[in-house]
């Protein structure tokens, strides 16, 4: 059972300079003025690798709700200044590594 759920799974790196402290505030500000309002939005994970290497993780009620949340992130500036402090976001094309996955099952 699915129920269309579907997991956005964005990798990325903070670019030099950039703390945790830093990329954890920007995290809470965009997930307060932007993520919890948004259509389909169920929850969201923010983890990190040993290897500097960061996600996030997030959970939407369907596919249409995860691709119309992108073109509205790119107008919020709680979420442009988080796009800020990572490594490699092309601004003109966010999606751009960011994988959305179907939830074919949960166990729990």
């Amino acid at each position: 059972m699915n129920n269309n759920q579907v997991i956005e799974w964005a990798p990325f790196r903070l670019k030099d300079g950039v703390t945790d402290a830093e990329l954890l505030a920007a995290s809470d500000a965009m997930q307060a003025t932007f993520l919890q309002g948004q259509k389909g939005f169920i929850k969201r994970n923010l983890v990190r690798g040993t290897d500097g290497q960061w996600a996030d993780v997030v959970y939407w009620a369907s596919h249409v709700d995860a691709s119309a949340a992108m073109p509205n992130a790119m107008e919020n500036p709680a979420c442009l200044k988080y796009f800020e402090l990572l490594q490699g976001v092309d601004h003109d094309h966010p999606e751009v590594g960011v994988l959305h996955l179907d939830v074919m099952k949960t166990y729990e």
